[in-house]
């Protein structure tokens, strides 16, 4: 769901700061409408992340579509600059398209021209996921040995060898800070 769910998210923020351009998700037909927002699939590379998880960074090349090459920066334009409005965060959505309250940090985004009349909106984030592991049962009650037995810890001996052992450092090494005592 995560990916469902941060790919939705940049859909929607892109699309209604855009205006609401027509979306087209897998191959724009030949008789396609102005503007428009195409969303192919995003490039995904992997890497090690943790002991526990790992990284899948996406690479998303969203093309913004529209009569006039200055008619398509603008709206990417208008897209990108809500972007670094926004601290590059995107609103996270849920699956009713409700705000989830949780944000979803991009790397800086760019635009770059590469058509006439169709201007592209790159944008990168990093999504961290645990590896596939069994959930383990949460401890329900612990107790450490003695905190229900206080007389563990009230009644303490010091054996007489390391008594005598402690008293003779003592006397061959004695503390600055306590020379003074019993010397009167």
């Amino acid at each position: 769901m995560m990916l469902e769910q941060e790919i939705a998210s940049i859909m929607a923020f892109a699309l209604s700061t855009a205006g609401n351009p027509k979306p087209y998700y897998w191959d724009v037909p030949q008789d396609f409408e102005f503007p428009a927002m195409y969303f192919p699939q995003p490039e995904i590379n992997t890497r090690g992340e943790t002991f526990r998880t790992y990284a899948m960074e996406y690479i998303w090349y969203i093309n913004v579509l529209a009569k006039t090459t200055e008619d398509a920066h603008a709206k990417a334009w208008e897209v990108l600059s809500a972007l670094k409005r926004a601290r590059n965060l995107v609103p996270l959505i849920e699956t009713d398209g409700s705000a989830s309250g949780s944000r979803l940090r991009l790397d800086d985004p760019s635009l770059k021209t590469v058509d006439t009349g169709v201007v592209q909106l790159a944008v990168s984030w990093t999504s961290r996921r645990p590896y596939d592991y069994d959930d383990a049962v949460k401890m329900q009650h612990w107790e450490v040995e003695g905190w229900n037995n206080p007389d563990v810890y009230v009644e303490r001996s010091i054996s007489a060898a390391f008594d005598s052992a402690i008293n003779e450092y003592m006397r061959d090494y004695p503390h600055p800070e306590y020379a003074h005592e019993g010397t009167e």
